[in-house]
């Protein structure tokens, strides 16, 4: 579906169209969801035109930074990307006897750090609306009923998001892989300037873990740009349909993780180890 065809979903009085939050302002809401029904209704409203979408589930305060670019106090660009380099190395000389074989690509040995919660310019995402719901709202188990926080589902259109990343290039209309050529200039680097000023761009990552390929994960790779993809005015995410997002009220959120549980989207299905299984156990003996 292209950007404006979304924009001109017409929806029923359950999903009609939102203004968006103060929040994220310029990035419209392409409904409010507050039933598993209604949420589905409105993935299929947008999935109607044949893009592949992605999608991300978060609180609806958090922005679209990756964790190195969240740092408490290193706030410029050749700081935080020679942090990377710093942690990278540091993962590279303390990781081997957890880990005897790292791999030998850099950009690699980032999609483990990443996995493993270590700070790095990816950002992930998925391919499959639901895990997202379930990653937007499995926070309820932690909050007070009746004090719930709104949660969101970012839509990301992946393809659009490269062609313009790379503008000059008629030949971008897809999702790189993990080794394609355009990375290039993304791979992380001891010398923070040769890390272009460049949007976002979307990419398969390496299938080195089950939860991955569980969760069917999909990442974007920060360039130089330290700002949050929302606020990136040289891809105007929100006028150019790359970004949109479902809003989820936080007084609909424990029903609809009741409903997800119950749909076989639970814990041991999105953490396929013993975590996962502990968490799923926990719910389903009422410790949610």
């Amino acid at each position: 579906m292209s950007g404006t065809d979304a924009e001109n979903v017409v929806a029923d009085e359950a999903l009609s169209a939102e203004p968006a939050t103060s929040v994220h302002d310029s990035i419209s809401v392409v409904c409010t969801a507050e039933t598993l029904t209604q949420f589905s209704t409105c993935v299929s409203d947008l999935a109607a035109g044949g893009v592949k979408f992605w999608f991300r589930g978060a609180k609806a305060h958090h922005d679209l930074s990756p964790g190195l670019y969240r740092h408490p106090t290193i706030s410029d660009s050749a700081g935080l990307l020679s942090l990377e380099w710093q942690l990278l190395s540091d993962y590279r000389h303390q990781a081997p006897p957890f880990a005897p074989s790292l791999p030998k690509e850099d950009l690699e040995v980032l999609f483990m750090m990443q996995h493993y919660r270590v700070p790095t310019r990816l950002l992930d995402w998925t391919e499959n609306p639901f895990i997202a719901l379930f990653f937007g709202i499995e926070g309820v188990r932690d909050e007070s009923e009746g004090s719930e926080a709104d949660a969101v589902v970012w839509v990301l259109n992946p393809a659009e998001l490269n062609r313009r990343a790379f503008p000059n290039r008629d030949d971008i209309n897809h999702v790189f892989g993990a080794y394609s050529s355009e990375l290039a200039g993304y791979r992380p680097s001891r010398h923070p300037n040769e890390i272009p000023m460049r949007p976002p761009c979307a990419l398969f990552g390496v299938h080195n873990s089950p939860r991955i390929v569980a969760q069917r994960g999909s990442f974007t790779l920060y360039g130089a740009d330290i700002r949050s993809l929302d606020k990136q005015e040289n891809i105007d995410a929100g006028a150019s349909g790359i970004l949109r997002k479902i809003l989820i009220p936080g007084a609909s959120k424990r029903t609809m993780f009741s409903e997800l549980f119950n749909m076989g989207v639970s814990d041991s299905v999105v953490y396929p180890d013993l975590d996962g299984l502990s968490r799923e156990l926990k719910s389903r003996r009422g410790f949610l």
